[in-house]
């Protein structure tokens, strides 16, 4: 008789504890390549977009697009206000009506004419959710996924206004790693609740700006920052992209307001609050210059709670 050759049960159980570990030892790395590998994705969308606000800019006497659009009748700023984006694919809107050309200013819509296509405003690590409207049923045509927040400071501003091209963000994932299918933002925003007044950037170091509007305020979050490996993708208003690590300290420790958009995070990577001038949001300040020492900000006193 031939004796059967096979495994035991001991030898059996040592392989799958085997194949166990290295899941768990691969898995992680596995993951973080993939994650690398939509940053990479993300980072070009920014570059590509920036390439298109230079041609925006270009064809515009150096002028930045608008933060959100001003409707007709009232003539409201919809400063706080998500927009619709492509301008025209909600039925419920009609094509033309005030509400309609109010989309048709806003940023996306404005740069979107010298990109080729709509994707590079999605984040392909973002998480895609909808607003709450019956839009969705019968559009004119596919809504866009949005994961990036336009600096509505620079809303209507001169190029030339800009103190720091190399530090002040145009472009970045300002609503974390949440992003909206057929809807864009400014975050942050100028607060414009007056129709009467214009609407543009007024510098405030430390003190209440002459008159009460416009203010900068930032909304607050749906998900984490931490959308890639800790940080976010930036464009900067002299063209560069760049991933930038969010958070390094955990509340109740601040963070470098030099370089980071918010003061404080939790251990999931979402932020409380955002360093700000009194007025501004620090980092989107046009006229902040990081080399210049005037105005530092210094202690809790740049705190706000948004």
């Amino acid at each position: 008789m031939r004796a059967q050759n096979g495994f035991t049960l001991i030898e059996l159980l040592v392989v799958i504890a085997i194949i166990a570990v290295l899941a768990a030892v691969l898995f992680p790395v596995f993951a973080g390549a993939r994650e690398k590998a939509r940053q990479t994705a993300c980072l070009n969308n920014a570059k590509q977009q920036g390439l298109a606000f230079a041609m925006y800019l270009g064809d515009y006497d150096e002028t930045y697009p608008l933060g959100f659009g001003r409707e007709g009748g009232t003539g409201a700023w919809l400063w706080n206000r998500y927009h619709a984006f492509p301008h025209d694919w909600r039925s419920s809107v009609p094509v033309g009506s005030p509400l309609h050309q109010a989309y048709q200013v806003h940023w996306a819509s404005a740069v979107m004419v010298y990109l080729k296509s709509d994707g590079v405003y999605a984040c392909p690590s973002a998480v895609v959710r909808r607003i709450d409207t019956s839009d969705y049923t019968n559009p004119r045509r596919a809504p866009a996924k949005v994961s990036y927040t336009y600096n509505g400071l620079l809303h209507g501003l001169s190029a030339a206004a800009i103190a720091s091209p190399s530090t002040v963000p145009v472009l970045w994932e300002g609503r974390g790693k949440a992003g909206t299918d057929g809807f864009a933002l400014s975050n942050p925003s100028l607060r414009c609740d007056n129709p009467a007044q214009p609407c543009g950037y007024t510098s405030c170091i430390w003190g209440a700006p002459a008159d009460p509007y416009p203010l900068g305020v930032m909304f607050a979050l749906e998900d984490t920052m931490w959308i890639h490996n800790q940080g976010a993708i930036f464009l900067l208003a002299d063209g560069s992209a760049k991933w930038r690590r969010l958070g390094a300290q955990i509340a109740p420790v601040n963070t470098n307001y030099r370089v980071d958009p918010y003061t404080q995070y939790d251990s999931q990577g979402r932020p409380g609050q955002y360093w700000y001038d009194g007025c501004n949001p620090w980092l989107f300040r046009p006229d902040y210059d990081p080399n210049d020492p005037r105005g530092e900000c210094t202690g809790r006193s740049c705190e706000r709670c948004d």
